[in-house]
């Protein structure tokens, strides 16, 4: 053999074994992939409950009835390390407190807000919301067990849930900020003039003001009187849960806002003292004082009180849970605006909502369906859809119990009406019924810069929907008639389905939004009651006695979805802190006064994609 074939057998040999080499390691590496996603989709680690633990409800962002968006998307962002606006279900904050009240586990609940933002740029949630965990945590309370609130500052939303406490601290850099309800929004008919931009408006209903931006420059008389009237409930109602929960003077609140300026003066200006000289907190300390208070009734650990978060805790005490089997009340959440097609979580799709209805309409383990309306509504076409699953649901023989949230006003009270019983909070916000419609039209705006419209059709309608070109006359009567037609037909099917007449409807619709507290009184509504009691109505009209589950109805996660927030989740324990998967810096402004508000208008006009240009919506967001 000669030296040069040796030398080929050589490196061939060394190369099949390299190449074999390399094989395995890549096949290793993908086997340990593999097996680690299926660890964390499959086999994740179950939080423990210490022996001795204060449950932490420390709530993050917006609360929300669902998390808006498509999970994987969501789960992607985390992983490139993207900052996402934080949201925190109102389901897990009312069942960890009331899992935690009959756990001899946890011996404290301790209330961490400074984080809580929600609508508007002054960080409010809705009282229905606060309500809500408010009840749960009263409930707490008379199990014996303390509660405390640890506070570095408190908005008006963050100190309806601190005053709930047994004791509330904050920080000597503190200050209680309390403002009242309002509602307050840009009014564009100027801007719209100078503009040339021509917009078409029919309603129907003279309190049907979420058209009144585009066409005055402030607030009606009749919606400045309808809106005047929601806030006064609204802070009367937070004025008395508070004062009661404090032990205060029923006027306490408003002298603490309206002589805000003397009664700091008289403490030198320093807020925190304030909020304690008025009732309003019980302790002035660094946040080391706060833990090591309630360090005293639950021990130490890792330097401070020892603790579980409301997350971990409801991931420890549900995880391994087995489904019941057999009857089921299925519960189908409808929260934001109601649009057509198929949408993501966080908004009501005509379609996909429909197909959620229609789900447990043939599942036979669900006997009875509860809907969770949260929505000012939106399309009237789309909530027309999913009102006849409701009907078609109850015609199966299936009940279907309705509960309202924060609010659940004009689509949203059209997808309410139907249901077997009506829940409700008395602060919810319902009602609304009434119609309008829109279309904007740009000749003005186009002459201003030389561009004109022109051309021949055939009939008067050929140039029907054209921006560039005026609405003819017969096209405004034609819409007009078709918005008339649908309030009639919205108020004759409230009238059909809450067994009032047309009259007696009419004179409570024309748009008007009321509290749940009117609502009841006028028959729009049946009984007071959170979303646990809608559940437990519906098991009792479905004869299940004490013996059903619960289930949600969503949308199901294919297993790349699943895979995605599996691995999004563990990245979040496990990812070095240092690395940033961000190609591109990404602006935050989520802290800026005017970010909050801004977002919410750019967002309302989402919702106008109806494909016939009729709406039944509502703008109503009180801060």
């Amino acid at each position: 053999m000669s030296d040069k074939n040796f030398l080929v057998q050589i490196f061939g040999g060394t190369w099949h074994l390299w190449d074999f080499l390399c094989r395995l390691v890549i096949d290793l590496v993908i086997t340990f992939i593999v097996i680690a996603i299926l660890v964390a989709v499959f086999g994740s680690h179950r939080p423990a409950v210490p022996t001795s633990a204060a449950l932490v409800v420390d709530p993050q962002g917006s609360l929300v009835e669902q998390y808006s968006g498509d999970p994987a998307q969501r789960a992607i962002a985390r992983l490139l390390g993207q900052k996402q606006r934080p949201q925190t279900r109102l389901r897990d904050v009312v069942a960890a407190i009331e899992h935690a009240k009959n756990d001899h586990r946890i011996k404290a609940l301790v209330l961490e807000t400074d984080e809580m933002g929600g609508g508007g740029f002054l960080g409010g949630a809705a009282l229905s919301d606060l309500q809500d965990i408010g009840r749960a945590i009263r409930d707490f309370k008379k199990t014996g067990k303390p509660v405390f609130a640890l506070g570095d500052s408190y908005n008006q939303s963050q100190y309806y849930l601190a005053s709930m406490a047994n004791t509330v601290f904050i920080h000597p850099q503190g200050q209680v900020f309390l403002h009242g309800y309002g509602i307050y929004q840009p009014y564009f008919k100027d801007a719209l003039d100078k503009l040339g931009v021509e917009v078409n408006i029919f309603r129907v209903g003279k309190y049907k003001s979420a058209v009144e931006p585009l066409m005055l420059n402030g607030m009606s008389p009749d919606a400045r009187s309808d809106w005047g009237g929601v806030v006064n409930q609204l802070w009367n109602a937070y004025q008395q849960d508070v004062t009661k929960a404090r032990g205060l003077k029923s006027d306490a609140l408003s002298n603490y806002i309206n002589n805000t300026d003397t009664e700091l003066a008289a403490v030198g200006g320093d807020s925190a003292a304030l909020a304690l000289k008025t009732g309003l907190v019980d302790k002035i300390d660094s946040e080391d004082q706060m833990a090591a208070a309630v360090t005293k009734v639950v021990g130490e650990a890792n330097h401070t009180f020892r603790q579980i978060d409301f997350r971990n805790y409801l991931q420890a005490v549900t995880e391994g849970v087995q489904r019941a089997a057999g009857n089921a009340v299925g519960v189908i959440v409808a929260a934001g605006d109601i649009m057509p097609g198929d949408q993501p979580a966080g908004s009501i799709g005509g379609d996909s909502t429909s197909e959620l209805i229609r789900k447990a309409r043939y599942d036979n383990s669900i006997k009875a369906v509860v809907l969770r309306v949260d929505s000012p509504g939106g399309s009237a076409f789309a909530s027309d859809l999913i009102l006849r699953q409701i009907e078609l649901t109850k015609e199966a023989g299936k009940p279907v119990i309705v509960s309202m949230g924060s609010v659940a006003a004009s689509g949203g009270y059209w997808i309410s009406m139907a249901g077997d019983e009506i829940y409700a909070n008395p602060t919810t916000l319902t009602g609304s019924i009434g119609i309008f419609g829109l279309f904007p039209t740009f000749q003005k705006t186009l002459a201003k810069i030389g561009v004109h419209s022109d051309g021949v059709g055939t009939t008067p309608l050929s140039d029907a929907f054209d921006v560039t070109r005026p609405m003819s006359v017969l096209m405004q009567k034609a819409f007009q008639l078709d918005i008339d037609n649908g309030y009639q037909e919205f108020i004759t099917r409230v009238a059909h389905n809450r067994h009032m007449s047309v009259a007696e409807v009419n004179s409570i619709g024309q748009g008007r939004v009321w509290t749940g507290e009117d609502a009841k009184r006028l028959g729009l509504v049946d009984k007071f009651g959170n979303l646990q009691d809608a559940v437990a109505a519906a098991a009792k009209l479905a004869k299940l006695g004490s013996h059903y589950s619960v289930r949600y109805i969503e949308r199901p996660l294919n297993l790349t979805d699943r895979l995605l927030i599996a691995m999004a989740n563990d990245s979040d324990a496990s990812l070095n802190p240092n690395l940033d998967f961000s190609l591109l810096p990404t602006p935050d402004f989520s802290g800026t006064p005017w970010y909050g508000e801004m977002l919410r208008l750019a967002n309302s006009f989402k919702v106008f994609s109806d494909p016939r240009g009729i709406y039944a919506y509502c703008f109503c967001k009180p801060q």
